[in-house]
């Protein structure tokens, strides 16, 4: 099934963006990010977020990202699964050094986030993702 880009919204647009049938390029702001109440209270919701709604109980998403302009600590490039700013799922790469970066995934239910991480080659700048829905069920698959 093809996926038709005018069937997409924003949440929070972004000043400079590129759409078309085959690429969607984002460039996002400094200081924006999908993270909500943890220990040290930190909290952002402001990151540009485009998407489309669906009521489908089982589906997967396949999306190519590519990372290669990073390279300041926190640049994040990755997918999302937003319902609200209390509730959302994030699976992103977030550059850390000239060493290493962070693979990981956000789960934010209630207004509180938690963060899954692993380290990964500061040299890897794509990335593929699928994000599936099974009922109440979602999984980030990464390669």
């Amino acid at each position: 099934m093809s996926i038709d880009i005018k069937n997409f919204k924003w949440i929070r647009e972004p000043k400079e963006s590129t759409i078309t049938d085959s690429r969607i390029e984002i460039v996002t702001e400094p200081h924006t990010d999908l993270w909500q109440r943890t220990y040290y209270h930190f909290r952002n919701d402001n990151a540009p977020v485009l998407q489309m709604e669906t009521d489908e109980k089982y589906f997967s998403f396949v999306v190519e990202t590519d990372f290669v302009d990073s390279h300041t600590r926190f640049d994040q490039c990755g997918v999302v699964l937003y319902l609200d700013s209390e509730n959302w799922l994030k699976g992103s790469i977030e550059y850390e050094n000239k060493d290493f970066q962070h693979l990981g995934s956000v789960v934010t239910n209630h207004g509180y986030s938690d963060w899954a991480t692993t380290e990964i080659r500061a040299d890897v700048k794509k990335m593929w993702y699928r994000l599936s829905r099974r009922e109440d069920d979602y999984c980030i698959e990464c390669s």
